[in-house]
């Protein structure tokens, strides 16, 4: 079944496969199945949606409203709403039940949702179980990380997006098991390398893209099990060291020399249709031992799911993103969650039967919830019986019907933060006029404030000393100021890679672009001719599939001509 989305115009298929998964999905209430009807938004809007909920990298220093000291949050001091630190939050100085209020039968829900939302108060930062690791957003289990947003069981990470269980990394995004490590993207159990993307266990290499189990390499692509490449072409052992003395010590000037041999040698060799590795019917792209997995991006042993997003184990799950690390089961629209029949619902952590709530954790049958935890049987942060919490719910559900917003994700109004702070600018870059007309707002950026000697980042690690600490650095691209800290000046140091010449934020743009494919294209394999679902364009442009007008293409999936099956490429390569 074809359908037109009601916020982009563009069409998208619902098939029966997805008919079925709705129903499995549905809950019910009082002895009637309350089935989530099919999305009027194609999977990028409602995706766009989801992701303007989530605050990662916009941090604002503001007084805690319980204790008054000054606290790091991701909501700034405009904001309407009560902001605990994490200690005060997780405390049982508060109790969110007071805030509890009865149902206004005459009232639309997401009024009376929105009176509770902004009365409730809310975690200065998201994080669980992490040691000297304050600067960090979405994180779980981590020890001495600084910006990192998203991601568990790390130490010693810095200026990362979504990262899990790696140690002494820096400059990375959507990393699995991995230590020592710079500049990694999409790769997986990698030790001692610098400038990856799409790696699986690799060591000691440099500058590699699309290669496993490769060691000792430097600027190759789509190699299996290699050692002492340059170029893809094996060299030995003896000339690989010879050669490699100029780029033992990275300079700004080698790195983009470097760079450009990457890129000639990438244009001019075959490209999988996407990275899909150990896993069984499947699309999307770095996906990792999963199965039947649709429309999937950054995903590990996961089932069943479709519109899944930077998400490990999850089972037949629907259109979610964030939600790890341990992951979902028979879920539907959700964001940075984590549980069982969770139903809309944004930061909600271990969780089952849980509908249109926010900010809960361990908690059971809740809905239209804010800062539950260990509650059951509520409605609006009130407490009810089972029988009369099943009955409310049935009735809040059947007025959603008739307003047509049952199953559909909070709207942008009722987003936390501006349009502006949320990884939804990142993947869908709007200007203001066009966010206030979905809905949502907007935040009018203030200056930077970063005092000291202003200086340039010197080209070679070897030229650098203590002194740049006290220097600020100033952003090649954007002329964003910032600084050095002593534990970024010893990894760069042990790395060999010189200081960075942008910012942290224009970095981790610049890693989006290699990385941000999250659509995909129809278009012909060049070996065999026939046809698949790729992360590559072609040059046509009817050749969008789910690709919102919004979306942005970035440049690693542009202008490439030969893409291969899955099928031909392996033959290629091994």
């Amino acid at each position: 079944m074809n359908k037109d989305c009601q916020q982009c115009g563009a069409g998208f298929e619902i098939t029966e496969e997805d008919l079925r998964a709705y129903d499995k999905l549905s809950p019910t209430f009082e002895g009637k199945k309350f089935s989530i009807p099919m999305p009027k938004m194609c999977p990028l809007c409602r995706q766009q949606r989801r992701l303007s909920f989530r605050n990662e990298r916009k941090l604002y220093t503001r007084k805690c409203d319980l204790s008054g000291r000054q606290i790091l949050s991701i909501y700034s001091p405009d904001k309407p709403y009560k902001v605990y630190d994490q200690p005060e939050w997780w405390s049982d100085k508060w109790d969110s039940m007071i805030y509890g209020r009865d149902y206004d039968f005459s009232r639309p829900f997401f009024e009376q949702f929105w009176e509770l939302y902004v009365n409730v108060p809310r975690v200065s930062l998201h994080t669980i179980n992490v040691e000297n690791s304050y600067y960090t957003c979405y994180t779980l289990f981590a020890k001495n990380c600084y910006l990192l947003f998203g991601g568990g069981n790390n130490e010693d990470v810095m200026f990362g997006k979504y990262v899990s269980f790696s140690k002494n990394c820096l400059d990375s995004l959507c990393l699995y098991s991995c230590e020592f490590c710079y500049e990694i993207i999409a790769s997986d159990g990698c030790y001692g390398c610098r400038f990856l993307l799409n790696c699986r266990n690799c060591s000691d290499s440099t500058m590699i893209e699309d290669c496993i189990g490769c060691k000792n390499c430097i600027c190759c692509f789509g190699l299996r099990s290699k050692e002492y490449c340059i170029l893809n072409q094996f060299v030995g052992k003896e000339k690989y060291q010879e050669f490699v003395k100029d780029y033992e010590y990275l300079t700004h000037a080698n790195i983009e020399f470097l760079r450009k041999k990457m890129a000639d040698l990438s244009a001019k060799l075959p490209h999988v249709q996407s990275h899909i590795y150990a896993s069984e019917d499947c699309s999307g792209d770095a996906i990792f031992n999963s199965k039947n997995c649709h429309f999937a991006y950054d995903v590990k042993d996961s089932e069943d799911c479709k519109y899944l997003h930077n998400s490990p184990k999850c089972i037949g799950t629907y259109d979610a993103v964030y939600c790890a690390p341990d992951g979902l089961q028979f879920c539907y629209n959700v964001c940075s969650c984590v549980g069982t029949n969770l139903i809309v619902g944004y930061f909600v952590w271990y969780c089952d039967n849980v509908l249109y709530s926010l900010d809960c954790l361990n908690a059971r049958d809740l809905f239209g919830c804010v800062g539950i935890r260990n509650k059951r049987y509520c409605v609006l942060n009130k407490q009810y019986t089972k029988g009369e919490y099943e009955k409310l719910v049935a009735h809040i559900i059947e007025e959603l019907q008739k307003t047509g917003q049952w199953g559909e994700f909070f709207p942008y109004s009722l987003a936390p933060c501006d349009y502006n702070e949320t990884v939804a600018m990142e993947y869908f870059p709007l200007k203001k006029e066009e966010a206030v007309k979905l809905g949502a707002r907007w935040r009018e950026d203030s200056a930077e404030k970063v005092e000291g000697e202003e200086s340039q980042a010197p080209n070679d690690i070897r030229e650098t000393d203590e002194g740049i600490l006290e220097k600020v650095l100033k952003c090649e691209v954007s002329g964003r100021k910032y600084k050095i800290l002593p534990q970024e000046l010893k990894f760069y140091q042990r790395m060999k890679v010189p200081v960075p010449r942008r910012h942290p934020d224009q970095r981790h743009y610049d890693r989006l672009k290699l990385h941000d494919a999250h659509r995909l294209w129809e278009r012909d394999c060049v070996k065999c001719g026939k046809k698949m679902m790729t992360i590559y364009p072609s040059e046509s442009k009817d050749n969008a599939h789910f690709a919102p007008q919004n979306g942005r293409i970035h440049h690693a999936t542009s202008g490439l001509s030969l893409i291969y099956c899955e099928s031909c490429y392996l033959k290629e390569v091994y």
